[in-house]
């Protein structure tokens, strides 16, 4: 018998030997405490079901920490070989297991999500902090975290790929064939950047040795402003930027917006129509051929 089921039968007894004891009781008050003691059962057994998910949850998640035993982690979705859009754990050299999304659907197998914008729903305007750890739902928009960009791609050589779209549907791409982020001491610096190939133009490379700037932390190399408050964004700025793509989402085609198209305020990539701002961005990591 379901728990609910036993409660309703119990209550039903209590309201039973309510009416032999009380007979000044009215119907009406007896339906009323009836239908109190319902609502009671409804959550009971709602909460029983809730627990019982975050049970299956808990042991999922018991199931996916190393807990000391002789278990090996992927160090990428390519050495996974992922043959679907899934959540993956993986374990680089002196750090613990952490989760990350893979993309085979995109640009084939192998691809590992570091960033993505589709809706604006996440607020990308952070701080240091947030950016060195990650934020965000690896189901919606999301950050990876510097920290862990720089774990994967001093682990073993990587190459750097961006899809972009617009709001008329347009679709374009960069990639570079090697991307190497710097630890915290070097303020998660973009260390190196490969060639370019693509149809969305080079708007990276003109930040290619740049720290990491947020409004709480100004590393670029303008003395009179901070690039990251003027562009309510998050980026390896220089003087300031060619590319802003952890910029604000602004819907373009809405017919309200609070945000200035005029002073780059948005998610952009200047040789891929730099007066408007992008519709969906998603920035992927794969280890170079036969270094995983």
């Amino acid at each position: 018998m379901k728990y609910s089921n036993l409660l309703v039968a119990l209550v039903a007894f209590f309201l039973c030997v309510c009416r032999g004891e009380s007979e000044m009781e009215t119907s009406l008050q007896l339906q009323e405490k009836f239908n109190g003691a319902v609502d009671l059962v409804s959550s009971v057994d709602k909460l029983l079901a809730d627990l019982e998910t975050r049970r299956e949850e808990l042991q999922k998640m018991r199931e996916s920490l190393d807990l000391g035993e002789d278990k090996s982690y992927p160090t990428s979705c390519l050495q996974k070989n992922v043959k679907h859009n899934d959540t993956l754990m993986v374990k680089v050299p002196g750090h613990g297991p952490f989760p990350v999304l893979c993309d085979c659907e995109l640009l084939g197998l192998g691809w590992t999500v570091i960033q993505r914008r589709r809706d604006g729903l996440v607020n990308f305007y952070r701080d240091w902090n947030d950016y060195k750890t990650g934020f965000g739902s690896l189901g919606g928009d999301f950050f990876i975290g510097l920290e862990k960009l720089n774990w994967l791609t001093k682990s073993h050589p990587f190459e750097l790929y961006i899809h972009m779209e617009n709001f008329q549907g347009v679709k374009k791409f960069a990639k570079y064939d090697e991307f190497l982020i710097g630890d915290e001491s070097e303020g998660f610096s973009l260390k190196f950047l490969g060639s370019f190939t693509g149809t969305a133009g080079d708007s990276l490379t003109y930040h290619k040795g740049q720290k990491f700037s947020t409004f709480d932390r100004d590393n670029d190399n303008v003395k009179s402003q901070n690039c990251a408050q003027y562009h309510i964004g998050a980026w390896w700025y220089d003087a300031c930027l060619n590319s802003n793509l952890n910029g604000q989402y602004l819907n373009y085609e809405s017919p309200i917006t609070t945000i200035s198209t005029d002073v780059n305020r948005y998610i952009k990539w200047n040789s891929f129509e730099s007066s408007k701002p992008l519709k969906f961005v998603q920035m992927m990591i794969r280890p170079k051929f036969g270094c995983f």
